[in-house]
């Protein structure tokens, strides 16, 4: 009997000591578990300034706001005639059996200015204007700050000693180009004068367009059409000098940077590291050149040519920069930055039938500053 209790007893000391090592929490080492981020991806603005540009002409570059207006010869007949501030076309008048009526004089003209009327002549003046524009300044400004994005991965090589780090990054970046500038030139202007025969009408207020009707007292529809003659009487040049001409010049895009290299990373605390940063930086330029002229003539709207030339370029340069991270997290960063980027120069030329532009894009000398997140992953 005794002997049955101490097996008994034996048992029950064995099942409880089973029981409570099946019970007990197992303990883990995860730090032979867990791997530290290699990778780093940053997202970001960065601010910069230093571009400059210049815009010049070529030795004795003669601009030309250029008449565009069809006035053709004296004795053309069927042509429409058109000038900056009116036109002469065909006539429109037929007789009771719908046939043309052919009779030197048009129904169908228009003119805008009082100073066009010669009444004591009895005719009235047409005009087109061009304007020659020697320029052989070179304008050179620089640029207020170009705000774009960066997108950054790094990745981690190893350490250096026991608080720094090397890493290797490449990245890209996007920022605006917008220069422009306006300055006053004084132009020849050539001014082309046709003048027709009201043949002893009168003409109504200015600016008047024919053909032309009116309604009488009791509503009717009278035809109040002044004819013109179909051809000019006569045309005269005039060649005016030293006439103010307005002039500007805009060069816009945008450029993509690429840039790659190592970094160096000291970790000042646990969560606050410095690191410097310097590669080759790539950037791919693309932009419009506009080259504008204008002037107000004296009878007609203001008178505009404008020249536009696209162009684009891959330019090599460098990249240097310095930047402070501050963890929020683990993984999460924010980082602020100051860096130096030279791209070399950027020129763009362009050519109408009277003149050769060209400017000059400087990007030799960037600097600027750059923040944003880091996360590790």
């Amino acid at each position: 009997m005794k002997l049955l209790l101490g097996c008994l007893l034996s048992l029950l000391l064995a099942a409880s000591a089973l029981r409570a090592q099946q019970d007990e929490i197992p303990v883990f080492d995860l730090d032979e578990y867990l791997l530290d981020p290699k990778m780093k991806i940053s997202i970001g603005f960065r601010a910069l300034a230093g571009q400059k540009a210049s815009f010049s002409g070529a030795g004795g570059v003669t601009g030309l706001v250029q008449s565009t207006q069809a006035f053709g010869a004296l004795d053309a007949v069927d042509v429409r005639r058109s000038y900056h501030d009116g036109y002469v076309a065909q006539n429109t008048r037929v007789d009771d059996d719908g046939n043309p009526i052919v009779d030197g004089r048009t129904n169908n003209w228009l003119f805008v200015d009082e100073k066009q009327h010669d009444a004591d002549a009895g005719l009235v003046a047409f005009n087109a204007y061009s304007a020659a524009v020697t320029d052989n300044e070179t304008r050179n400004l620089g640029s207020g700050n170009s705000y774009g994005a960066e997108l950054i991965v790094a990745r981690d090589m190893g350490k250096i000693g026991r608080r720094a780090e090397w890493t290797i990054f490449a990245g890209l970046s996007l920022n605006s180009i917008n220069e422009s500038t306006r300055d006053t030139l004084m132009a020849t202007v050539t001014t082309v004068t046709d003048r027709y025969s009201l043949n002893g009408q009168t003409l109504p207020n200015v600016p008047y367009s024919a053909p032309s009707t009116s309604l009488d007292e009791n509503g009717n529809v009278i035809n109040t059409t002044v004819l013109l003659g179909l051809n000019p009487d006569s045309r005269t040049t005039t060649v005016t000098t030293d006439v103010p001409v307005s002039a500007y010049w805009k060069l816009k895009g945008a450029y993509l940077a690429a840039r790659a290299g190592p970094s160096l990373t000291y970790n000042i605390r646990d969560n606050l590291r410095l690191s410097f940063s310097a590669g080759a930086a790539l950037a791919y330029v693309g932009t419009s050149y506009t080259v504008e002229h204008s002037f107000q003539p004296e009878t007609s709207d203001l008178i505009t040519s404008e020249v536009v030339e696209y162009g684009e370029d891959l330019l090599t340069g460098y990249y240097v920069d310095a930047t402070l991270e501050y963890f929020l997290a683990e993984r999460a960063a924010l980082y602020f930055g100051a860096f130096y980027q030279s791209n070399g120069e950027y020129d763009q030329s362009m050519s109408d039938p009277a003149a050769t532009y060209s400017t000059r894009l400087d990007l030799s000398r960037l600097q600027g500053f750059r923040a944003g997140l880091n996360y590790r992953f």
